[in-house]
């Protein structure tokens, strides 16, 4: 997204985004008046997606129904939460977490097909992570609800050795949303330095501008091209370098290859 491209969304990422670095509304009010202000950019709400991690948090389940009620009231056709986000824990108790995180996902969900809200969900962490640690997940999901579907993650798969195209063929036509990002890979027996998080076996991720990692970009492309995939891509810019210049160079990329 070039700097001088005068167009109202430009001009509603450095006026509004960039310098307060929008978050969430708080209440539904709010949302309602976030999305009008949106509608006067022509731009909506495609996704709207909210931080949660239902082993550590005793209110999830009421929290995430309020954060539902939010997603209608921004005209939101689909809510992501996540479910149990953190990476390197012991994943014994697999059944047992999964079975927690499945109770509070059912309400959520249930809550937004009443509000007529596909809910979605990504592989993330350690528990619902890998084409198979994932699909024990959504396997109970689909079969408790019909309003459900799936995020596809360009990055976080990474961190269990498996690659963002494993998960994109695995899931195919069910994918309703993605996130793009990318990571730099090294093997070391400790942190490389300052913004590296570990994954399995001594490989450590860092955050990147989206072209300058590891991800294959155009093979995910080339996937969700072949399924008909017809959603919106959300841009995941974690990385220490320059935010604007991050934005820039990953909606050139995405001109190109979609």
């Amino acid at each position: 997204m070039p700097r001088n491209w005068d167009t109202p969304q430009w001009n509603f990422f450095q006026s509004v985004i960039q310098p307060q670095y929008i978050t969430s509304p708080a209440t539904p009010a709010e949302a309602a008046q976030c999305k009008k202000v949106l509608e006067d950019y022509g731009l909506f709400t495609a996704c709207h997606s909210v931080l949660a991690n239902v082993r550590r948090c005793p209110d999830s389940k009421e929290n995430l129904i309020k954060q539902v009620e939010i997603a209608a009231e921004l005209g939101s056709p689909l809510f992501h939460h996540t479910l149990i986000p953190e990476y390197n824990v012991d994943i014994s108790g697999y059944n047992e977490e999964i079975a927690r995180a499945v109770e509070v996902a059912v309400a959520v969900a249930n809550r937004a097909a009443e509000l007529g809200i596909t809910c979605i969900y990504e592989e993330q962490g350690a528990f619902v992570n890998g084409v198979e640690g994932f699909d024990g997940f959504y396997k109970l999901m689909k079969s408790a609800c019909k309003n459900v579907g799936v995020c596809g993650d360009f990055g976080n798969i990474l961190f269990v050795n498996e690659k963002p195209e494993d998960f994109l063929r695995a899931y195919g036509s069910q994918i309703r949303h993605i996130h793009v990002k990318d990571y730099l890979l090294k093997k070391a027996p400790a942190a490389p330095g300052m913004y590296w998080a570990p994954a399995l076996d001594n490989h450590w991720l860092r955050d990147t501008i989206i072209g300058d990692g590891i991800v294959n970009l155009d093979a995910c492309m080339q996937i969700l091209r072949e399924v008909g995939y017809q959603g919106a891509f959300a841009l995941e810019n974690g990385h220490p370098e320059p935010f604007e210049s991050g934005v820039k160079q990953a909606m050139n990329l995405l001109r190109q290859y979609w």
